[in-house]
């Protein structure tokens, strides 16, 4: 029986890793797991000197930078363990934090990170979320940069109570279906939905589906929505891309029933993950109002 026993909990420079370290510590606490936190943010750079005395100036600015930015993470998570009961150790990884993440989620059951604010930098990396997705070796829960319900900031998300997973017949998708098993046995309600064009039979699979999670002690509602092909106008926007409908589709449908987690598969290639990240995966990525669950 698949089980959470080690969460992984990613912190960096944005206010909200107070929220995302509770979060991690909350469902860590819930399926009676370890839990640990890295700070997943790069170093401080500096500029090019002309003089000897000017290098040595600015690295000294440099240290004093990322010790401010260490104890400023350090305060955000003792907060957050504090708030839990519980001990939340922190590392702080040498040099770049993705190889150190992604070796640590080969032992982990689920990482949990923040989702990227566009107007506010955390110190993460550039495409920081599509190498992990591609990379990582376990599912990655992303926490949304602000609660939808209005709730401080500071607070984490409702996460798990009701349930969407977004079906598409795929190995992406069964793989995050598999994943999501222990969040799911715990839900209140769980609807498994897709997102059909005419002619698209893959509707047709949800009742499997809803039996396979039947033997695991899920049950789950189906639901099966059309869409209309895209008009011409829609694809020359400069906003359009193949598949956004359906995201935007599959957020509103969750706003609908007051989904407070999305289950998906994520879509890319670990090659080329800031080009060919799947239509859906980057406009949740950048556009989910709840905690959204995706395994590769």
């Amino acid at each position: 029986m698949s089980e959470l026993r080690n969460v992984l909990v990613l912190v960096n420079d944005s206010p909200r890793s107070r929220a995302v370290a509770a979060l991690g510590a909350r469902l860590a606490t819930d399926h009676q797991a370890e839990v640990a936190a890295i700070y997943a943010a790069t170093a401080a750079t500096i500029g090019a000197y002309v003089t000897p005395e000017a290098a040595s100036l600015g690295l000294q600015l440099q240290a004093e930078a990322d010790a401010a930015r260490r104890e400023r993470v350090t305060a955000r998570v003792a907060e957050a363990a504090q708030a839990a009961g519980r001990p939340l150790p922190l590392q702080f990884p040498a040099g770049e934090p993705l190889p150190t993440v992604l070796q640590q989620s080969r032992c982990a059951d689920l990482v949990v990170l923040g989702q990227r604010d566009p107007a506010a930098g955390d110190g993460t990396p550039a495409g920081f979320a599509g190498q992990l997705l591609t990379g990582a070796a376990c599912p990655l829960l992303f926490v949304p940069y602000v609660n939808a319900d209005g709730a401080p900031a500071d607070d984490p998300p409702r996460c798990g109570t009701r349930v969407l997973v977004a079906w598409s017949d795929t190995r992406e998708s069964a793989r995050a279906l598999r994943d999501a098993l222990p969040l799911l046995r715990r839900a209140q309600t769980v609807e498994l939905v897709c997102f059909a064009r005419e002619g698209d039979e893959t509707g047709r699979s949800l009742e499997a589906v809803a039996a396979h999670l039947q033997r695991h002690g899920v049950q789950a509602a189906c639901t099966v929505r059309r869409m209309r092909p895209d008009s011409v106008a829609e694809r020359m926007t400069p906003s359009w891309t193949p598949d956004a409908p359906v995201a935007q589709a599959l957020l509103s449908h969750a706003a609908d029933i007051d989904a407070d987690l999305i289950v998906m598969g994520g879509y890319g290639h670990p090659r080329l993950w800031e080009l060919v990240l799947g239509g859906v995966t980057r406009t949740l990525l950048q556009s989910m109002t709840v905690p959204v669950l995706m395994s590769h």
